[in-house]
């Protein structure tokens, strides 16, 4: 059976840490073991770990200074099992179902281990008491994983991201200085060089609550709203991942392409309408592409 190591930070979470660690113990996948980095917690969530640490023999806890979520992912990676065949992020505050990672795992043995692979899901959503949430906007809808929908959308959540070692190997050895997020970045990654598994199903439970750092927007309205805020904030996080990007990977012809062109959008007119056009660099639905297409317009990538 493949070794599967699952990586997860927490900050402060004292209060759902045990569901979340007690659903990963109760894998029906039986080669698992969970490395956790505190990232500077202030409550009683390392007390909670340790005991977890001093019961269970494949559970590990370091206690280390807050430097924020996605560099806490990272440094999880840098310090991981070499030796794993498979690497998982967990969130502190969901719960996952018993087939979480046996389906992953399944999943990923269909494929190509000689490059990048990368698997991610749906997700249930749940209020706080793991109540299923009734969400206006449909999230069930079929994804399609290209390089053109990672340069400006990540569809891969990292709570259900499970990746090989081809995958984590190039992420090690590039950990980027500044990204919007750590599981945007894998899935830019896996587009680039591998393939990306997208499973419409869900086998995870996906907490939201006050405490969230990213939730997911169920009503229209409040995305409608979302929408509007993105049109008169200042951004651009997008150029500054892809230059990221750009800086760390050799990339083939068609993909230098499609990122130069993005990269390009930032300034002349004539620039961005020829993104505008450019039908490969997507987002997944058609509203929220209209809604990127005019973030081009308006410098607001």
């Amino acid at each position: 059976m493949k070794k599967v190591q699952i990586l997860m930070s927490t900050y402060n979470g004292e209060k759902y840490i045990k569901t979340q660690i007690d659903s990963i113990l109760e894998q029906d996948y039986r080669e698992i073991f969970l490395a956790i980095r505190d990232d500077g917690s202030t409550d009683h969530t390392v007390e909670i770990l340790k005991q977890y640490e001093e019961k269970y023999k494949n559970i590990s806890v370091k206690q280390e200074e807050n430097v924020g979520v996605i560099k806490s992912f990272f440094e999880l990676v840098q310090n991981a099992d070499e030796n794993s065949d498979y690497y998982a992020f967990s969130d502190q505050d969901d719960k996952w179902l018993k087939h979480k990672i046996s389906r992953a795992v399944e999943c990923l043995e269909k494929e190509d281990r000689d490059i990048p692979l990368l698997y991610c899901s749906n997700k249930i959503l749940v209020d706080k008491e793991l109540n299923p949430i009734h969400s206006e906007i449909d999230y069930t809808k079929e994804m399609f994983p290209s390089f053109g929908n990672a340069l400006v959308q990540n569809i891969c959540t990292g709570c259900t991201c499970v990746f090989n070692k081809k995958l984590y190997e190039s992420i090690k050895n590039n950990i980027p200085n500044k990204i919007i997020m750590h599981d945007w970045w894998l899935y830019l990654v896996a587009t680039a060089f591998g393939k990306v598994i997208y499973d419409k199903k869900s086998y995870i439970l996906y907490r939201q609550h006050e405490g969230n750092v990213h939730g997911t927007i169920i009503k229209k309205r409040e995305l409608l709203y979302h929408r509007w805020q993105e049109l008169w904030k200042d951004r651009g996080e997008i150029y500054g991942q892809l230059e990221e990007f750009k800086r760390r990977y050799l990339l083939d012809i068609e993909e230098k392409e499609l990122l130069e062109k993005v990269l390009k959008a930032k300034k002349g007119i004539k620039n961005k309408v020829n993104l505008m056009r450019e039908k490969r660099v997507k987002r997944q639905f058609p509203k929220e592409d209209n809604m990127y297409r005019i973030m081009i317009l308006l410098g607001k990538l």
